[in-house]
């Protein structure tokens, strides 16, 4: 007898239980039964049709439906599964884009499943992280020289409605490129035209060899568009597993935490502030703590996420913004009023951070821009002053001057990433003042068209310049020659920048001197 059941596979049974479904309110079923189900188990709904449990009160067990209600009834058996929420993962999902579910939606066919990986699950402990300390790029100049990013961090994109939250974080995915990094876009609640964008512009660029697409649009079930970020994650922990680094983007929490609320008031849960539920916090930071850098033991990969937050009417105060911020390793906000101005990207400086991403900052990019947004800052504030004075002397003409040329190198098209060797050479002709006696026009030429000149005359110089590299005497002789063979070929020279310092200097003297007489 011992024999027989010692035979037996336990590891191989499953255990079912049986429920009726008791009421339907739009995509929540009520169900009568299951004594021993858990928070985040699947449910057999039949038909096709699966469910998740979501929550419970005294007598039933409130159930999303994942697939089409309209195939429900009530009073039919349902079959709950002890099994957590599951998705299969393989590496041919890179180039697919899948739902929520992992299913393919693209024309690409079926996808091979290698594993099953549960969608919701912990954050790695603290065991099983490693120390921040890889630069990674994101394509826009103002973010690498100002507010650089690393690999395992969580930053947070913040604007108001159609400010380039979006171009930001495709720029980013653009330009890792040959860096060996996976990509994943997660779009949340976006609408088809916006996504097929999106899809357009990553094919052009030949970034789907790299990236993958984790959709739930805006005719999405609301249940999919609140577990797509949850499935992203689970295929990025999949590849981290595997020692590979991944950048994700999440394309837009602020329509994720819609969807939760309206989950939330159909399970007829207490509203809480702006009609949200008292665990948003918890349900967001389950999201996005699962972002880092990994030991050896637990694959050795990074996990980097690009969060996209709306706000309404640039108030960084809003209850979604400031919850999201406050569990994110810095923030990048693109205001509206400087969009309106016509620069691009609209990031305001003043009230953008990173907050490890400092550290990974490569040498020469990081003495280079050592005093930029001290610069800037200063710049921006005698702006700000001169609109209400006649005119500008002394310090302060320098000032703008200087500031002047930042902002024409910060000018950044949309979906044109820029290189770590582009952002050097740029700085350096900042740092140098060469372009401070150009033109408008003249300073818009030469940030055009300096790399592309450095690429074809000074090729060795762009290809030893790397994120290890430092800013020694023999680069800066480098750039040097670059700058003067670039000036000497459009008929500028690069001495006029320093005469324009002395002039500058002189005239501050002269007015230091006649300001006692006043």
């Amino acid at each position: 007898m011992s024999k027989s059941l010692s035979s037996i596979p336990l590891f191989k049974m499953k255990v079912e239980e049986k429920g009726q479904i008791k009421d339907i309110k739009e995509i929540i079923v009520r169900i009568d039964g299951l004594p021993t189900c858990l928070n985040g188990q699947i449910i057999d709904m039949g038909d096709g049709v699966k469910g998740i449990i979501m929550g419970y009160d005294e007598d039933d067990v409130l159930v999303l439906v994942l697939g089409d209600p309209g195939k429900l009834k009530m009073g039919k058996e349902i079959k709950g599964i002890s099994e957590p929420f599951e998705i299969p993962v393989s590496n041919a999902l890179v180039g697919r884009m899948i739902g929520a579910m992992g299913e393919p939606y693209d024309q690409g066919g079926e996808i091979e499943a290698e594993k099953m990986v549960p969608v919701f699950r912990d954050s790695p402990p603290i065991t099983k992280r490693a120390q921040i300390d890889e630069f990674i790029p994101s394509g826009t100049k103002i973010i690498d020289m100002l507010i650089p990013l690393a690999k395992g961090q969580r930053q947070l994109i913040l604007g108001d409605r159609m400010t380039g939250k979006t171009v930001i974080g495709v720029d980013a995915i653009l330009s890792q490129k040959g860096r060996d990094v996976l990509c994943i876009y997660c779009a949340i609640g976006k609408s088809l035209a916006n996504l097929t964008k999106v899809i357009g512009t990553l094919r052009d660029a030949d970034a789907l060899e790299y990236t993958t697409l984790v959709v739930a649009t805006d005719n999405s079930p609301v249940g999919e568009q609140y577990i797509v970020p949850y499935s992203a994650a689970a295929v990025a922990e999949y590849f981290a597993a595997q020692d590979k680094d991944v950048l994700v983007v999440i394309d837009d929490l602020t329509k994720h935490a819609w969807a939760y609320r309206q989950l939330s008031l159909l399970l007829e849960r207490p509203p809480g502030r702006e009609a949200y539920p008292g665990d948003i916090f918890y349900v967001q930071t389950q999201l996005m703590e699962r972002a880092g850098k990994f030991s050896d033991d637990h694959g050795g990969g990074s996990i980097t996420f690009l969060g996209v937050a709306e706000t309404l009417q640039s108030d960084l105060t809003g209850f979604i913004p400031s919850n999201l911020a406050s569990m994110c390793d810095g923030q990048i906000f693109l205001s509206s009023a400087i969009y309106a101005e016509g620069f691009r990207p609209a990031i305001d400086a003043n009230v953008s951070l990173s907050i490890v991403g400092g550290k990974t900052q490569p040498p020469a990019l990081k003495e280079l821009s050592r005093s930029l947004r001290t610069d800037y800052a200063k710049f921006n504030e005698v702006v700000k002053l001169s609109k209400l004075s006649s005119g500008l002397t002394g310090e302060a003409a320098r000032v703008v001057a200087k500031g002047n040329v930042i902002q024409a190198v910060f000018q950044q098209m949309e979906y044109k990433p820029i290189s770590l060797q582009e952002d050097i050479v740029l700085l350096y002709a900042v740092e140098k003042g060469i372009l401070v006696p150009l033109s408008d026009d003249d300073r818009t030429k030469f940030c055009n068209e300096i790399f592309a000149f450095a690429t074809a005359g000074h090729a060795s110089l762009i290809d030893g310049i790397s994120e290890s590299t430092e800013l020694t005497d023999e680069l800066s002789r480098g750039l040097d020659g670059l700058m003067e063979d670039y000036f000497a070929q459009v008929g500028v020279s690069t001495e006029v920048a320093a005469e324009t310092e002395k002039g500058a200097d002189a005239t501050e003297g002269e007015e230091t001197a006649e300001t006692p007489a006043e």
